[in-house]
């Protein structure tokens, strides 16, 4: 049976996001700040059911030309698969950071829990009403 995220849970997560987006100056990125909204995007979009990444790394991506990404190694020998998110150490402003960081949870929970490619295709697209309804874009 498929438990429901309840609505004060999704209204008290979009006013947190509101408030903390709402200063339009450069964010650097924190480990600390990855886990907290990591595990809160989890609550509410993905209903616990996303494991986490399996390393993170804030780094360059200048060269990828990329906000965000989930590298993925796959081990055909033993049937397993490690993700790592890399993030950009500094963004515009904080909600630049918020939906980079659930883009990439998307595109995990497509990989990891649905088998899917991982890229912007229907599925992918598919999460943009729960996302929208915490304040994000994708």
């Amino acid at each position: 049976m498929r438990k429901k995220v309840s609505m004060t849970k999704i209204a008290k997560l979009k006013r947190t996001i509101t408030r903390q987006c709402s200063i339009k100056r450069k964010y650097t990125t924190t480990f600390k700040d990855i886990k907290k909204y990591f595990k809160q995007f989890n609550d509410v979009v993905f209903n616990k059911k996303l494991s986490a990444f399996g390393d993170v790394k804030i780094k360059d991506l200048s060269r990828e030309k990329c906000l965000g990404q989930v590298v993925t190694m796959e081990w055909a020998r033993k049937g397993t698969r490690y993700y790592t998110l890399e993030m950009l150490p500094k963004y515009r402003t904080k909600r630049d950071f918020l939906d980079t960081l659930i883009h990439e949870m998307v595109h995990l929970y497509q990989m990891q829990n649905l088998g899917d490619t991982g890229g912007h295709n229907e599925l992918f697209w598919s999460f943009e009403p729960k996302v929208q309804r915490i304040g994000l874009r994708l």
